[in-house]
């Protein structure tokens, strides 16, 4: 091999790449996405693009990947890297996620590089409201060599050999230094992202004589992210080969389509433009089944590279420990739309109708069901099986004694209900023991979690799990919400898609469990009063009132159960206008956020408008400055589609002045478009 061989090649390395240890990109999922990474960062090759990103893993994360370089160029070259990455959450993310990486680009056997990652993301700050700052650290080992050959100890000129050792290739083949990444990611209440990397951020020196810096990179991004749908941008600064200032801008989506049998399949694509000729076009696919994920991406350059066919991308991911709490979600959401297709919208509130215990109102069960109100299971189950002695066994009475021997087993008795906690626990055996199976499993997840280094308890959830056959509700440590903050999302999440029945099984859910909640009983009401079940509506705000404590909200809830009682008996309010004219007050204004304190409010439907003024209130709550801040946060979520926030802010804005205009006939717009039950 000639001297001019081994530099050409060299020289074409840094032609294709830029510099040396360019960005390549690591793994196949985010290159799919045109590496526009730094704002989803939300899987072990995180600690490439962001490191930030890190601390969104809350599971062990192994990923192997190849990748095969600007296919099909006319020399031959045959250039390729290699990843080895692992992420390992430390107390399951509460303490961060440790990363470590392993990266290797090679150009045949003439030329590599190496890098040698260990980086480390964490939570630095969590507000109520949802919104969250990650940070994150990579402190990495850069390495490069080459491989001299014999030639370099005779260089040519031109036609003239022997000209003694070659001055380039007869010096140091190898260099290593040290480099650092920092990162930085902000998640919002509602599904967005920002993300900033800033990459080399010490312009190390991997020069094998003189100076040859690897140029700091800055990257910005933004991501929206939901169960299966991410949509992201970016824009990466650094210094071309020539030491300009080069800018790229990159847009890609992602979606998923899961099955409940078949795993999941992914697509992705996505354009990059930027500074000279920079042109880049990406897609890419995923196959995810159990705990492994396959990824392949094609990266297309346009005008940058010349003469080649593209880039090939393959990676292997495989994730270990429980499923996240996203998976459960989309698994419970895929196991519903199956029993829906195969039931119809009518299934049952309880799955297991035919396999109900004994009803207890059975007046020979009167001693049995007296000892079981005082949560005394082990007497409960010893009279239940002094009664069998003397009667025809039954399957029922036979299931009825199974379940009373599985709480008795776990807890002889319980003592009066002193807290939220006994009560829960309490509630989840009794309606185990009367066969309302979900129910019952959902107030013991409840109770575990509150706590959840009970091991008696988690023994008797997982017991009840194999008997009914029903998954409970198990939120990681490192969750950002609690639990009934979670239902409570939950029931926005519905709203947002306009699922009415499902917002309202929902919330009598949590009402199951906590009684006393105000935020669900308000929206339980508005949505009573929506399908015109004023009555109802009336008997829940008024719950509602007997445990609020805000006088705003307390003053609120008097005047929807005023102006439901006006509808319910077709009164006539004084100036002659008919209650069916007046615009109806909701809920109280809801902040833009996925917390329980914040959950958005099932809206009251608007009436047309009336020629005829509303009569005053003799103390409308909240203050006129306050108008414009109202009206600008009901056109935000007009905008996004969020009708039920958007019309509690419209209404507000009445409850202030209620022969504001703009706000009417926003209400007006979205009475049009609110879906019809």
């Amino acid at each position: 091999m000639k001297r001019g061989l081994i530099a050409v090649s060299v020289l074409l390395f840094a032609a294709a790449a830029h510099a040396s240890f360019e960005e390549n990109g690591a793994g196949a999922r985010a290159p799919g996405l045109g590496d526009a990474f730094t704002a989803l960062a939300d899987d072990v090759y995180a600690l490439h693009y962001n490191p930030a990103g890190l601390a969104q893993i809350d599971r062990p994360q192994l990923g192997l990947a190849y990748s095969k370089l600007y296919v099909g160029l006319s020399d031959g070259s045959d250039m390729g890297s290699s990843q080895f990455v692992y992420a390992q959450p430390l107390k399951h993310g509460k303490r961060g996620v440790l990363g470590f990486g392993l990266d290797r680009f090679t150009l045949g056997s003439l030329y590599q590089e190496q890098v040698l990652s260990v980086s480390y993301g964490r939570k630095v700050l969590d507000r109520e409201s949802g919104s969250q700052l990650l940070t994150g650290l990579s402190i990495k080992q850069l390495g490069r060599s080459f491989s001299a050959g014999a030639e370099a100890g005779n260089a040519c000129d031109g036609l003239n050999c022997n000209q003694g050792a070659d001055p380039v290739l007869s010096g140091k083949t190898s260099k290593s230094t040290i480099d650092t990444d920092l990162g930085f990611l902000y998640r919002f209440p509602r599904r967005f992202q920002l993300g900033l990397s800033i990459l080399h951020l010490n312009s190390p020196n991997v020069a094998f004589s003189g100076s040859d810096k690897v140029e700091r990179a800055i990257n910005l991004g933004l991501a929206y992210k939901s169960l299966w749908l991410s949509i992201v941008g970016e824009i990466k600064t650094h210094k071309d080969a020539s030491g300009k200032m080069a800018k790229e801008m990159i847009v890609g989506a992602e979606r998923y389509f899961p099955t409940l049998e078949h795993g999941q399949l992914g697509l992705r694509g996505a354009l990059g433009l930027g500074s000279g000729e920079y042109r880049q076009m990406t897609m890419g696919a995923s196959y995810r089944i159990n705990k492994i994920q396959t990824d392949y991406a094609f990266i297309l350059p346009v005008g940058a590279v010349k003469g080649n066919s593209g880039s090939h991308r393959m990676s292997l991911t495989f994730h270990f420990g429980a499923p996240t709490a996203d998976e459960e979600i989309s698994q419970e959401l895929l196991s519903q739309a199956e029993k829906l297709r195969k039931h119809g919208p009518d299934y049952g509130y309880e799955y297991s109708e035919e396999l109900k215990p004994q009803d207890l109102s059975d007046a020979r069960l009167a001693g049995v069901r007296e000892l079981i109100e005082k949560r005394q299971y082990r007497l409960a189950h010893a009279a239940l099986v002094e009664i069998a002695k003397t009667q025809k066994l039954s399957q029922g009475l036979l299931r009825l004694s199974n379940r009373l021997e599985l709480a008795a087993y776990h807890y002889a008795e319980l003592p009066e209900p002193a807290s939220q906690f006994d009560r829960a626990l309490a509630g989840s055996l009794r309606r185990f023991i009367d066969g309302a199976d979900r129910l019952a499993v959902l107030q013991a997840s409840y109770a575990f979690s509150m706590k959840p280094e009970d091991a008696r308890l988690g023994r008797l959830l997982e017991e009840m799990e194999k008997a009914v056959g029903i998954k409970a509700e198990r939120l990681p440590p490192s969750h950002p919400r609690s639990f009934m903050e979670e239902l409570l999302w939950r029931v926005e999440f519905a709203h947002t898609r306009g699922e009415v029945g499902k917002v309202e099984s929902q919330l009598s859910d949590i009402i199951a469990l906590e009684p006393d909640n105000v935020t669900a009983l308000e929206r339980l009401g508005s949505l009573r009063y929506l399908s015109g079940r004023y009555l109802e509506a009336i008997t829940i705000w008024e719950t509602a009132a007997k445990t609020e404590t805000r006088e705003n909200e307390l003053l609120s809830i008097r005047e929807y159960i005023k102006l439901a009682r006006e509808r319910a008996g077709g009164a006539v309010m004084p100036g002659g206008v008919a209650p069916a004219a007046l615009v109806p007050v909701v809920a109280p204004e809801i902040e833009s956020s996925t917390s329980a304190a914040t959950a958005p409010a099932p809206r009251a439907a608007p009436a047309p408008e009336s020629s005829a003024a509303p009569a005053p209130r003799a103390a409308a709550p909240g203050d006129a400055r306050d108008i414009d801040k109202l009206y600008a946060r009901g056109v935000e979520f007009y905008s996004h589609g969020e009708y039920l926030q958007a019309t509690a802010a419209f209404m507000r804005i009445l409850q202030i002045d209620p022969e504001n205009g703009p706000a009417r006939k926003a209400l007006e717009r979205i009475d049009r478009r609110r879906p019809r039950r």
